[in-house]
């Protein structure tokens, strides 16, 4: 309202006033236009107004990624079974270490070391420092030879079956891998058993280590001039047959090589060992009366040297040999003194590169030349002149019944 009286236009006019009766008249002294109201529209009010073009939304469709989800499948509950050494009814044992104490095996038992365990038959005696010495022996070969007893190349297997010695098996079963099997058997019907070792196992056979008992029980043992039981433990042929284990496991070598080493270390390692270990001092002092070199069919010069190393005097009756620890044992020396104390590691390298391996097959004489010529690769094209030089020098190997 308010704007549309602002929009009445303004007529100029004169008013006379009367009054009658109280009423008061107006009139008009002047011509009065009728003029009709104006009636003003309302103006339409434009409104401007902004167009707002939105912009087309992008539609982001929203992948979920989907987490993988893994398939629970339930292992099924395993069962823990029992090895055979834990059912096993013998017994573990332990020793004092005091040598003037003696443990008697009533039945068959164990002893477990960190490198070996010793199977014991019945009625075996053994001093209280036995397994302190076996201890000092493995780690003086692995010290002197630079090799390990239990390589991670090797194949191992269990316990080995010695049915054949035992009439049944008490180890049956039994996997200790990768530690050496040690039996000490006694032999109670005088059968003549002798120590022996394998890459897997080896057999210790010592009068000395029968108990009184079962030593007493069987007259067969003094019917032999060559069962003799002495008052000590042979550490020489203990440490011998210690030496197979160990070189066997890093490699297959001539008869020459594989004895002579044996035999070269038995008396290294007594020697290394016995100002420190009581025991086998005492060995050192009564076993060197026995000590000799077995006879030999040639003397050993620079002309014949390599022909005898590649015959490994095969040509000799098995039940006569003896030439090829003697033989070995002058060669590692004079490899040792000549070339250093690690030439075992260096020719078993050799072997291992030249791949040389005869297994379980015979040593042919091809073979034989293989581990000769791998002697020469390592040392020289004249190692083996060298060698019958030394030996004719040092009167190794010249006296064709032996040395005793």
């Amino acid at each position: 309202m308010k704007n549309l009286f602002c929009k009445i236009k303004k007529v100029p006019v004169v008013l006379t006033a009367f009054v009658f009766a109280g009423n008061v008249f107006l009139c008009s002294c002047g011509p009065v236009k009728t003029t009709e109201p104006e009636v003003i529209e309302n103006e339409p009010v434009t409104e401007e107004v902004t167009e707002t073009v939105s912009e087309p939304e992008e539609v982001v469709s929203e992948v979920k990624e989907v987490e993988e989800v893994e398939e629970v499948v339930e292992e099924p509950e395993e069962v823990y079974v029992p090895t055979a050494q834990e059912l096993s009814p013998y017994k573990e044992i332990k020793l004092d270490g005091v040598k003037e104490h003696h443990f008697v095996s009533d039945d068959y038992c164990y002893i477990e070391s960190e490198k070996y365990v010793l199977f014991l038959d019945k009625d075996v005696d053994l001093p209280g420092d036995f397994v302190t010495n076996m201890d000092a022996i493995v780690d003086e070969i692995e010290r002197q030879l630079q090799v390990s007893c239990m390589p991670e190349d090797y194949e191992y297997c269990g316990v080995t079956d010695n049915t054949s010695y035992y009439g049944m098996n008490p180890w049956e079963d039994w996997d200790i891998r990768p530690k050496m099997s040690i039996f000490i058997m006694t032999d109670e019907d005088a059968k003549g058993y002798i120590s022996n070792a394998s890459a897997d196992d080896l057999v210790i056979a010592d009068y000395a280590l029968y108990s009184e008992d079962v030593w007493n029980s069987n007259p067969e043992f003094y019917a032999s001039e060559y069962r003799v039981r002495f008052d000590y433990v042979d550490y020489y042929a203990i440490a011998h047959e210690l030496t197979h284990t160990v070189t066997l496991r890093q490699s297959h070598m001539t008869d020459i090589m594989t004895e002579g080493i044996a035999d070269y270390m038995s008396r290294e390692v007594v020697n290394a060992l016995a100002p420190a270990y009581p025991s086998i001092g005492e060995n050192k002092a009564e076993a060197e009366k026995y000590l000799y070199d077995a006879m030999i069919p040639e003397k050993v010069n620079a002309d014949n040297a390599e022909r005898i190393f590649i015959s490994d005097y095969q040509d000799i009756d098995h039940a006569d040999r003896g030439a090829e620890y003697v033989t070995g044992r002058y060669l590692c020396q004079f490899l040792d003194e000549t070339y250093g104390d690690d030439f075992f590691l260096k020719y078993k390298e050799q072997i291992d590169a030249d791949g040389i391996d005869y297994g379980y097959d015979e040593c042919t004489e091809e073979v034989r030349i293989n581990y000769a010529n791998a002697l020469k690769e390592v040392f020289g094209d004249d190692v083996f002149t060298k060698f019958g030089d030394w030996c004719v020098k040092n009167h190794a190997l010249q006296e064709l019944g032996g040395v005793w």
